[in-house]
């Protein structure tokens, strides 16, 4: 069972196991109209409720079938690790301690560079050549409440002491992101392939009217006003702003297609009309507008640093990578290029949907997320073979179930 949401991907995930003939769902306590609402696709068994009790009681109803259901618990979220809210903040969850001591499992997908990894340690294996580094444009990086040493490598002793399997989804092997009990290259973090597809028809009230020749480039920012203060952007918007604003005035016939605070289900329609995707340009890796970008089959930009503490940590996904490489600094020439070179965008753009159904499509995750399970639950957890990498079919007569029960609401 997937507990908590990680964006979509856990919702994806789920059922493209069930494809596969298990029983996997996805379980939220989050207000189904909250403030993430936007990011989510979806869950299978919701059991917030406005009323205390009644939220109490769902939990502690599910909890008990949990435990006679499944024998694997993959929670996303840091500081989450529980299916009690108010056992959050403690340092031994009743519940996680049941769960281990009858022999589940428990699994773990990270949030963010700061998921179990010291600042410090972003810092200095993001450092460009002239002292910066991407903890330089972001705004917790002063903020200990949300960002600090002490707090991420605690966080990081917790998962390690009480995980068997922690999914880093392709970021640095650093800190507790590099433990044996890393699974490094992506598994967790996939994509419906038919929902964001090439072609995808636009409805209408989202189709952007373009003049004749006009180039459209893509760019989000969710959660901006959080994300993005005190003149900091990791992101880098102002930069892409600036450059397409410089295209423009060499004549260049452009336009920024800019969102924030939109449905993700929606956002695909946009980036669907657009010529070219761009995610973020400071971090080094790439995230879930790449991710898009790529299963759309679109040439995107995104600043990629493929630095490793150590060779042993080179990534297959890594090596493979379609992204276009820009930076802050960087973007203008890279735009230009794209922009006026039509055979090089379709040409990064079909490479981008055959890397992306490989790495992350809903099914070939699955394959590599069944493999895993069972190394696990015989007690191997190793090396992650790089052959891994494929689009795997169906077992043979494997079938989706019937949807799963919905506990009290």
């Amino acid at each position: 069972m997937f507990l908590h949401n990680s964006y979509y991907h856990f919702y994806y995930l789920a059922q493209a196991l069930r494809r596969r003939g298990w029983d996997a769902i996805t379980v939220s306590l989050e207000d189904p109209h909250g403030p993430h609402a936007l990011y989510y696709h979806g869950e299978d068994i919701n059991l917030y409720s406005r009323n205390v009790d009644q939220f109490r009681y769902n939990i502690r109803a599910f909890y008990a079938h949990a435990r006679k259901r499944f024998n694997l618990l993959h929670f996303a979220g840091d500081g989450q690790m529980s299916f009690f809210p108010e056992n959050w903040s403690s340092e031994e969850p009743d519940d996680i301690l049941e769960w281990r001591k009858s022999g589940r499992k428990i699994a773990y997908t990270i949030g963010g560079c700061n998921s179990g990894v010291a600042q410090s340690s972003v810092t200095q294996w993001s450092r460009t050549d002239g002292g910066k580094s991407v903890c330089d444009k972001c705004p917790w990086q002063h903020e200990p409440s949300v960002c600090n040493d002490a707090k991420n490598l605690a966080w990081g002793r917790r998962v390690e002491k009480y995980c068997d399997v922690i999914f880093t989804e392709a970021s640095p092997a650093l800190d507790y992101q590099a433990g044996t009990r890393a699974v490094r290259e992506p598994t967790t973090m996939c994509l419906d392939p038919s929902f964001w597809r090439p072609g995808l028809p636009v409805p209408r009230r989202f189709r952007i009217l373009r003049k004749n020749g006009e180039l459209l480039v893509y760019n989000a920012f969710g959660n901006m006003d959080l994300r993005a203060r005190h003149g900091r952007n990791i992101k880098g918007t102002g930069a892409v702003r600036a450059a397409i604003e410089r295209l423009q005035a060499e004549g260049v016939p452009v336009r920024l297609v800019f969102v924030t605070g939109m449905k993700n289900t929606e956002v695909r329609f946009l980036q669907a009309q657009c010529d070219v995707i761009v995610d973020q340009l400071n971090y080094g890796r790439y995230g879930a507008t790449a991710r898009e970008g790529m299963m759309l089959g679109k040439p995107t930009v995104c600043y990629i640093n493929r630095n490793e503490p150590g060779s042993e940590h080179a990534l297959a996904c890594m090596s493979e990578l379609p992204l276009v490489s820009a930076t802050e600094h960087t973007i203008y020439e890279v735009l230009r290029d794209l922009l006026l070179d039509p055979a090089k965008q379709a040409a990064i753009g079909q490479a981008s949907r055959a890397y992306a159904l490989k790495w992350h499509s809903a099914d070939a995750c699955a394959e590599r997320y069944e493999r895993l399970y069972d190394n696990l639950m015989n007690g191997r957890i190793g090396s992650y073979p790089t052959e891994w990498g494929g689009v795997y079919s169906l077992r043979p007569g494997a079938s989706e179930p019937s949807r799963p029960m919905v506990i009290g609401v």
